[in-house]
């Protein structure tokens, strides 16, 4: 790429030194810097990259842009750019040759569902025939190669990259989850989607963004023509007051989806079952029926955001319904750990009140004794959801276990008293539960019992060890992660494997934690 060209087609650039310098690459990280590179100073979480432009001439950057305007040597171009990060996405845009007005890109937002429906997207398109790519919370996928990324939405010259590379390997659409985080910070800037999907809005990420206005107006992003994304036609959620709000400020089509008319795509019968759902709804092309292996309301909401997607980009229903039937599952999202046990033991990604409401609700709909609730929230985050969500889970779980999520650099047994905050067990409503058999409360809606156990693994353990007969077990926060942030440390650490180690323990004989 040839810097001077390139940056004629970005306005508000002061540009300095060699004019026709060759760009062999684009980075944002001066350790990752190569021989060659335009290394973009952006301000991250914990530092400036301004801060590093000497480290990265030292290891070969040919260019430089900033917000600050520096004195560099003349064999160093040198750009002074309004707004570093939008630049980042305009320059990885270009150098990339703009890959996303090359795919039918779906950009699915939401606080969530955001990642069951991009894999459902993914189901979809292999039904239909159609090479694809995915990117989100568990990474990145090109066809069936799977690849890491560190970020939901990754940053722009990665997500560029991929994107160019699904190309070159054959991919005509793609699926992307498109995080708050990712439009505050422009990563998607000037990224084109045929189709932009708003799931729903609700308290999570407020460390961040301050207030839920402020939320939304970011999740308004994608949608926004000033932000470049020229997404065609948006599917919208408009059960969800923000969807509905949305739908009314944005100027592009609209494809609305909710449990009821007047909304283009709605239900007209389901069944919830312990392995799935039984659903038909009405779509703008006729009814469609589906037989599930996903269970509960927010699924629902899901397989009609992925329906909607869909149709907008021509794919015929009957291969919606084979796409969406043959996803048998997404890792840490309503996933079953069976050992052969008599009781249900479930992993979830719920880490916000509302995830949390929805889930213990899907939950309590189906056949079941007791619930049994672990979870906890994560340090350094929105502390104002915390009591909210020991509230959830006191509500409407029989036995609630608080517990470490990733605590990071906060005290972990600090962050489980303002989780406390929120249980209230009151002594009236005590008396009136029935009487424990064999030394466990039975049935749905009685009294949750608490217990705050600060190891999350010995948590998970009690829970399981405390399970009768039909009883549901959750385990709610971490999902598919497979790693605890403790201090500054990241330690191995998976819901799904502890759980089925404990459930091994208990069948043979060795049960890791007493009736409660």
């Amino acid at each position: 790429m040839h810097l001077k060209e390139a940056i004629e087609q970005i306005p508000g650039i002061d540009f300095t030194g060699k004019p026709d310098a060759e760009i062999r690459g684009i980075s944002y990280d001066s350790r990752t810097v190569r021989e060659g590179d335009l290394f973009v100073a952006i301000k991250g979480a914990k530092a400036d990259g301004a801060l590093f432009v000497k480290q990265a001439v030292e290891r070969g950057a040919w260019a430089v842009a900033s917000e600050q305007k520096m004195d560099l040597a003349p064999h160093t171009a040198s750009l002074t750019v309004p707004d570093a990060r939008k630049f980042l996405a305009q320059i990885a845009r270009i150098f990339f040759q703009d890959p996303g007005a090359k795919l039918n890109l779906v950009g699915i937002t939401g606080t969530n569902g955001k990642t069951t429906t991009s894999y459902l997207m993914d189901s979809v398109y292999g039904q239909a025939g159609i090479r694809s790519c995915l990117a989100g919370t568990l990474g990145m996928k090109i066809g069936t190669r799977r690849l890491p990324s560190e970020h939901t939405t990754p940053e722009a010259p990665d997500l560029m990259a991929f994107l160019s590379q699904a190309i070159a390997e054959g991919c005509t659409h793609g699926a992307l989850e498109v995080s708050s985080h990712s439009l505050v910070l422009n990563r998607v800037f000037g990224t084109r989607f045929a189709v932009g999907v708003f799931m729903n809005l609700t308290r999570d990420h407020l460390d961040f963004h301050r207030d839920m206005e402020s939320y939304f107006q970011a999740k308004k992003q994608l949608f926004a023509p000033e932000n470049g994304n020229r997404v065609e036609t948006a599917v919208i959620n408009t059960d969800d007051a923000y969807g509905r709000r949305l739908k009314d400020e944005i100027t592009c089509p609209v494809m609305r989806f909710a449990l009821s008319p007047p909304a283009d795509i709605y239900v007209l019968e389901h069944e919830n079952r312990a392995d799935g759902t039984g659903l038909a709804i009405a779509t703008p092309k006729g009814k469609a029926r589906f037989d599930l292996r996903l269970i509960g309301q927010p699924n629902i909401y899901n397989v009609m955001a992925a329906t909607g997607a869909s149709l907008v980009q021509g794919i015929g229903l009957e291969d919606i319904r084979r796409g969406i039937e043959g996803l048998k599952g997404v890792p840490g999202r309503l996933e079953l750990v069976d050992a052969g046990q008599d009781f249900t033991v479930v992993v979830d990604y719920a880490h916000s009140p509302d995830a949390l409401e929805n889930l213990l609700k899907t939950v309590s709909r189906l056949p079941h004794e007791r619930i049994i609730t672990v979870f906890g929230c994560g340090g350094d985050r929105d502390r104002t959801k915390r009591p909210l969500m020991g509230a959830v889970a006191a509500r409407l779980s029989d036995v609630v276990v608080v517990t470490s999520d990733n605590p990071r650099s906060e005290d972990p047994a600090a962050i489980i008293e303002e989780v406390k905050r929120g249980i209230v067990l009151p002594a009236d409503r005590a008396r009136q539960a029935e009487p424990p058999r064999n030394g466990r409360f039975a049935g749905s809606g009685r009294v949750p019992r608490l217990m705050t156990i600060v190891d999350r693994r010995a948590a998970i353990e009690r829970a399981i060890g405390a399970a009768g007969a039909g009883d549901v077990v959750l385990v709610a926060g971490k999902g598919h992660e497979k790693y605890q942030e403790v201090g500054d440390k990241v330690l191995p650490f998976d819901d799904v494997v502890v759980a089925r180690a404990a459930l091994l323990r208990r069948r043979g004989g060795a049960a890791p934690g007493a009736a409660v």
